[in-house]
C-alpha cells in the first residue's frame, strides 16, 4: 500500500504537467490561439461547444513621458538646494539617485546634464541632454535640452 501511494505521489506532477498547456505569445504580447482540436468526443459535443471569442488587447492611454514619483521630485529639490549652496557634486549624486528611481523621467537627465556642463564635462552633458529628448521631453524641456546640446557642442 505504501508503494502505491509513493508511486502516485511521484507520478502526479508528471501527469499534471502533461495535461497542462503552455500558452504562446506573439511579438506584440497577445496570446496565440491553438489551431489543433484537442477535444475528444463525438460530433454532437463539437456542435454544442462555441468557439472562444478572440479578444484583442487595447493599449492603455498613457502619457508619452513617465511621471515622476514623489521621491524623485524631492531629490530634484534637494539638488536645487545643493546647487544654490555650491555643492555641485552633491547635486550630481542626488540627480543620479533620482534617475535610478525613475529612469524614464526626462527632466532628471536634463538637469544632470546641466550639472555636468557646469562641471566642464561637455561630452557627458550633451549625451544626457540627448537622452532627455529621446525619452519624450515636452516642448519647453526639449528646447532647453537642445540649447544645452548646442552649448556643449561649442566646447567640443
Amino acid at each position: 500500500m505504501k508503494i502505491i501511494k509513493r508511486l502516485c505521489l511521484l507520478t502526479l506532477p508528471w501527469l499534471l504537467t502533461a495535461c497542462g498547456t503552455i500558452p504562446t505569445y506573439n511579438s506584440n504580447g497577445t496570446e496565440v490561439q491553438s489551431t489543433t482540436n484537442t477535444s475528444i468526443g463525438n460530433a454532437d459535443t463539437d456542435k454544442q461547444s462555441k468557439p472562444a471569442p478572440t479578444v484583442t488587447p487595447k493599449q492603455a492611454p498613457v502619457d508619452d513621458t513617465a511621471q515622476a514619483p514623489a521621491a524623485v521630485l524631492s531629490l530634484m529639490k534637494r539638488a536645487d538646494k545643493q546647487v544654490e549652496s555650491g555643492d555641485n557634486r552633491g547635486a550630481i549624486a542626488s540627480l543620479e539617485r533620482a534617475i535610478r528611481i525613475a529612469p524614464r523621467y526626462p527632466e532628471t537627465y536634463y538637469r544632470l546634464g546641466e550639472r555636468y556642463f557646469y562641471q566642464g564635462n561637455y561630452k557627458q552633458a550633451r549625451s544626457l541632454a540627448e537622452k532627455s529628448i529621446t525619452l519624450g521631453a515636452d516642448w519647453l524641456l526639449r528646447r532647453q535640452a537642445e540649447s544645452l546640446i548646442e552649448r556643449a557642442s561649442a566646447y567640443q
